[in-house]
């Protein structure tokens, strides 16, 4: 399958290039290699005698590596030859490893000699992540260089506003027939709009008077009939003296073997899953590789950032939700994020960056505007519910795990956490957890929908914070309960107690407060004045995967999710389409996510209702199959499903793709498919298995609970699912009968 655009990752470094593999001047998806929040490459293209090569072919299932096949067009040579289209075969193979690595090779299938040029054209504007974004709004900008070129290489540099050095340098293998070094005057202001793609004054994507030097390489190469040739290309970027971690010997080739023995480690490592059907194997496949392609590997185990283009750094929510849901895949991503995280836990107040004691961070970028202080993002703290989330994901690691060495290394970060909750996170004091940015460059709405107007009442206004969410209620919950069993674990009972009776004043009260009678839901939120935001939304599912959900009312709630309105075909919108302020193109409000389904499909099974869940697994995996690769993006516009004439999930244009707990997702729902639970401390792992509408068969090797891995089939066998344990060492397997319909 072809895709429209390529997407490598490895560390702190990516790649986005369009379907052809070129990074086109002046494009406004992102496309460029970036590292540490900067654009090192924001122009690489290759064309053939002045043409563009003929794609053929694309993959990048392998996530590591990127392979197009093209054919040449038809040219004239400079003796006259006519060389007809598709006699030259051109394959470009590319991977990032502490530099970006290509061969482009060449195959000549003419029975005679023919002399091609080859043009690589390279050039960068050294843009700042949030400046490529739109978020922010630049009127100056540092010195770009004049580019160089000596000793096959290309020299590109910057010096920023903060006086960092930033450098990017192509080398390639033989010395070019010609070099074209091109340095374009400064854009005029009036002529920004007549750039291809820039639609003129208030466009985001605007170039900002940026028109960036270019090189450009030509080639001769004499192609012999029925011989190979190659070009061989190396681009690094370096800031500031530094540059990304290489191995000693950084030829492709060793490189090559370095980047597949990492993904062949990364393979073995985790749970292995397969199914009878195939399009859930493809599914899962691609998901595992997109997790390994987003994480890091640093000592405590494989550290997530959010997503490509625009969130590829670590985050608070993000990372911590991706921790959760894969759990049954790889226990190592949640020590790696929960360490991570307790290191950087707020400190002291400071409300340029949101920052308070004992709160989890946000973001943190590496770019210019971070290092000039023109944003907050050093690390920000603006999440609201990062902090919980931390409390939740630590003791969902422990059951898993039982890993009480490093609950014991976070004591103190866990004491932190509960005091942010009680001093700093509910602003009025009214019992609930609220947000309230006090930084000027603040995010206004900090739950995870936080977008503008994502929080509005049915009349289209703002919720005015401070604002209590419902999902970040139940995230206090799930920390509290958390916190509770870790307490007593460690033999404080009173303060677990303690804990538990405040979860469960806090369940009462939010069944009194925040119940919506006529909906048979809960609110979305409460505003500065107590005022119930009665919208119609996804955030309760989370209260369901929480438990703050009294057991009389969770049917209730669920069936409102489960409506047309809701459930549209692909999934669950996060919004009703019965409210004013739905549209199914909005990032929030009408848009399906996956990572919001995983989590209702994970409450849903909580509750016994394994039916309701498994017709919400079935939605997403619908349309999982149907993005290119199968791969599933941030989230997807809410059209409703139509059967009858097979429409298709229509993409979100600027979504994150691959996207952490969009991958994530598709473990979680696994896990709750086959009712997964596990009590590492016990011994125990427990299954109440419902397999979705069209598998029959599900085979799990080297699951981990605590030091045992357990080999599982999990079987259809008529009208009852069967569980057969094929190793399980010491660990006890209980299959817990059916509920449900």
């Amino acid at each position: 399958m072809m895709l429209d655009r390529h997407v490598l990752k490895e560390h702190q470094m990516f790649l986005v290039s369009d379907g052809s593999g070129d990074v086109a001047a002046h494009n406004v998806d992102g496309q460029g290699l970036y590292w540490r929040d900067t654009r090192f490459l924001s122009l690489y293209e290759l064309r053939l005698n002045t043409g563009q090569p003929q794609l053929l072919s694309s993959t990048g299932e392998h996530n590591f590596m990127t392979t197009l096949q093209f054919a040449n067009p038809p040219f004239r040579t400079d003796d006259g030859q006519e060389i007809r289209a598709r006699s030259i075969s051109i394959r470009r193979n590319r991977f990032l490893h502490s530099a970006l690595h290509e061969r482009i090779g060449f195959f000549n299938y003419n029975r005679f000699a023919v002399q091609v040029r080859v043009s690589l054209t390279v050039g960068s504007d050294f843009r700042d992540m949030f400046d490529v974004r739109g978020y922010a709004t630049r009127s100056k900008h540092g010195q770009i260089d004049p580019p160089r070129f000596e000793d096959k290489r290309v020299m590109l540099g910057y010096t920023g506003l903060d006086d960092i050095r930033r450098t990017t340098e192509i080398v390639v293998d033989r010395v070019p027939t010609e070099v074209e070094l091109h340095v374009p005057e400064a854009l005029p202001e009036a002529d920004r709009k007549l750039l291809p793609g820039i639609s003129g004054k208030g466009d985001p994507r605007l170039e900002s008077g940026i028109r960036p030097p270019t090189a450009t390489l030509h080639f001769d190469l004499l192609l012999q009939p029925n011989q190979h040739d190659a070009l061989t290309i190396e681009v690094s970027p370096a800031a500031g003296g530094e540059r990304p971690i290489a191995s000693p010997d950084n030829s492709l080739d060793s490189a090559f073997a370095v980047m597949r023995k990492s993904y062949s480690d990364w393979d073995e490592e985790c749970l292995s899953v397969m199914t009878d059907d195939e399009v859930i194997n493809g599914v899962l496949h691609r998901s595992l590789h997109d997790l390994r392609l987003l994480s890091d590997h640093v000592a405590e185990g494989y550290l997530p950032s959010a997503g490509i283009p625009w969130f590829s750094v670590p985050f608070g929510r993000d990372s911590l939700i991706t921790a959760m849901q894969t759990l049954v895949l790889q226990p190592d991503v949640a020590s790696a994020t929960i360490l991570f995280l307790a290191e950087h836990q707020g400190t002291k107040i400071d409300d340029f960056r949101d920052e308070q004691p004992g709160k989890i961070l946000h973001e943190i970028r590496l770019g210019e505007l971070a290092s000039l202080g023109q944003v907050p993002h050093t690390p920000y703290y603006g999440s609201v519910d990062a902090t919980p989330l931390w409390l939740m994901a630590l003791g969902k690691y422990l059951e898993w795990t039982g890993d009480w060495a490093l609950a014991e290394r976070v004591r103190p970060n866990v004491d932190a956490a509960l005091a942010w909750i009680d001093e700093y996170g509910d602003v009025d004091g009214d019992g609930y957890v609220e947000y309230l940015s006090r930084s000027d460059n603040g995010i206004r709405n900090q739950g995870w929908k936080d977008s503008p107007d994502s929080v509005s009442f049915r009349d289209g206004r703002p919720a005015e914070p401070p604002v209590a969410l419902a999902e970040v209620q139940g995230y206090v919950y799930g920390a509290w309960v958390a916190a509770a069993d870790i307490f007593g674990h460690f033999g404080d009972a009173g303060r677990a107690e303690r804990l538990r009776a405040r979860a469960s004043d806090l369940q009462q009260r939010f069944a009194r407060d925040w119940w919506l009678p006529d909906e048979g839901t809960f609110a979305l939120a409460l505003d500065r004045n107590k005022d119930v935001v009665p919208s119609v939304a996804s955030n309760v599912g989370h209260c369901l995967w929480t438990g703050l959900i009294e057991a009389d009312k969770a049917r209730t709630v669920a069936s409102r999710l489960m409506r047309d309105d809701m459930l549209c075909g692909w999934g669950i919108r996060t919004l009703s389409s019965a409210e004013a302020t739905f549209n199914p193109m909005s990032y929030h409000n009408g848009s399906v996510w996956p990572h919001d389904n995983s989590l209702i499909v994970a409450g849903l099974k909580r509750y016994g209702l394994d039916a309701e869940a498994a017709a919400v697994t079935r939605e997403v995996l619908d349309a999982a199959i149907r993005f290119p690769g199968s791969r599933l993006p941030e989230l997807y516009c809410g059209f409703a499903r139509d059967r009858r004439y097979f429409s298709m999930p229509a993409q979100y244009p600027v979504s994150c793709s691959p996207q952490a707990w969009a991958a994530g997702s598709a473990f979680l729902m696994l896990q709750s498919m086959l009712g997964l639970r596990a009590d590492a401390d016990g011994g125990r792992l427990l299954l109440r298995p419902r397999l979705i509408h069209g598998l029959n068969r599900v085979e799990l090797r080297r699951l981990r609970v605590g030091q045992h891995k357990v080999d599982l089939d999990i079987v259809r066998d008529g009208d009852h699912t069967r569980v057969d344990v094929i190793n399980s060492g010491d660990l006890g397997v209980v299959v817990e009968p059916p509920v449900g319909r």
